[in-house]
């Protein structure tokens, strides 16, 4: 089986659009969660969302930004940066490149007032763009259609774990030989009326901002963006003197209940995943030293996780550290696996902790006899050799990545 390590990093971030600019916010736990002017938040649990600048999108042709949503534009600017930042530029022969990505609500940005105008002005027609912009694969399509790659091609709609899943499909695809690199990550563009009415019938979204592992949590905030990462057969990244932020070592899913998912059923689920990831990567419970976890933001939810943490790594201290980037941006549902896996790497990089931004301080929740201190809350330095990501979507879907050092 071949090795397979990540050679790009691209991202369309809130508050950032290259891999520097990120780190410079998450290694300060600096959240650029802001109010929402795009629209009338009357109505809504939350006012709040992470949004991208519109210079993140300046490089695309305006041609071909008027046929695109936005999901799908962030999708080909982080792309184009992966490509570039591995030293891709080449597609190569046929098959020699895949993209696999992560979303979970297609674009909205062109369907929503076209159907909207429709609904209250009446007409005859509606944007000839919406089927292709709308629809979930258009940004994998836009992507292979602007570099002509022709390898494979999939995009997991797994409610908020979609990213984890592309990203470990991806990895596999790579180490069986079925592609020498794979484009994977996910994207989001979900600050619209429609999507955020869709967020709040399901009570995800916070009526008090986005506090995870904290008594007051209520639920996230969303935020749009995307990461792209280039995943590559190590003997070629090798060959070609490319550098490897780290390598995905171990990969593992599975799938609880719709309804139990965050309760106990789903812990059980998650624990056995997780130990599927590390057992593929050759990694035990004391090595893994850092933990980018899920953050759903609710009491439950982020106790459980911790619990299992707990009870399959080992009580926490300062050799693991356990921490989200996720409040940066806001939560990029079906792409947030993408981005706590480009912050795990960055932190290996760096070597150094990001903390869980907790504007107003934080009032920790605790596992073992009412316990804290599970999370980090302040930046420090650390070496992080293995780095688990947990994903879980309210789907029932459970997936665990462990991305190792080179």
């Amino acid at each position: 089986m071949r090795e397979v390590v990540i050679t790009g990093m691209g991202v369309a971030l809130p508050g950032a659009g290259t891999p520097d600019e990120f780190w410079e916010l998450a290694s300060r736990g600096s959240s650029r969660v802001a109010p929402i002017d795009r629209f009338d938040t009357t109505g809504h649990p939350t006012d709040r969302a992470g949004v991208v600048r519109d210079d993140v999108l300046a490089a695309l042709p305006g041609r071909a930004r008027k046929r695109m949503d936005r999901f799908t534009a962030l999708a080909v600017v982080a792309a184009e940066a992966a490509l570039a930042d591995a030293g891709l530029r080449d597609a190569g022969p046929p098959g020699d490149i895949g993209v696999y990505l992560g979303n979970m609500y297609g674009g909205w940005e062109i369907t929503e007032p076209s159907l909207r105008r429709l609904h209250t002005e009446g007409g005859t027609g509606v944007s000839p763009y919406i089927a292709s912009a709308w629809f979930p694969t258009a940004a994998q399509g836009q992507i292979t259609i602007a570099h002509g790659h022709k390898g494979f091609g999939k995009t997991v709609a797994a409610d908020t774990a979609g990213a984890a899943l592309a990203i470990g499909y991806g990895m596999r695809a790579v180490r069986e030989g079925r592609a020498r690199v794979m484009l994977c990550g996910g994207a989001e563009a979900p600050v619209t009326p429609y999507s955020h009415v869709f967020c709040a019938k399901d009570g995800r979204l916070s009526t008090g901002g986005y506090l995870p592992y904290d008594r007051r949590a209520s639920g996230f905030c969303v935020g749009e963006g995307a990461v792209v990462l280039a995943l590559e057969d190590a003997g070629a990244a090798r060959e070609r003197g490319a550098r490897a932020y780290g390598r995905v070592a171990g990969f593992a899913a599975g799938h609880a209940r719709q309804t139990e998912v965050f309760g106990a059923a789903g812990r059980r689920v998650l624990a056995r995943v997780v130990g599927a990831a590390m057992a593929e990567a050759g990694v035990g419970p004391a090595e893994v030293d850092y933990v980018g976890l899920d953050a759903q933001g609710t009491v439950p939810a982020d106790a459980g996780e911790l619990a299992v943490l707990e009870r399959v790594l080992g009580p926490p201290g300062e050799e693991r550290g356990q921490t989200t980037v996720k409040p940066v941006t806001g939560h990029l549902l079906g792409a947030a696996a993408a981005v706590e896996a480009a912050g795990a790497l960055l932190a290996m990089r760096h070597g150094a902790l990001p903390p869980v931004a907790a504007p107003g301080g934080a009032e920790e929740v605790g596992v073992s006899g009412d316990r804290t201190g599970h999370v980090v809350r302040r930046p420090r330095g650390h070496r992080t050799r293995h780095a688990l990501i947990n994903a879980r979507g309210a789907d029932g879907t459970v997936a665990a990545c462990l991305l190792s050092a080179c």
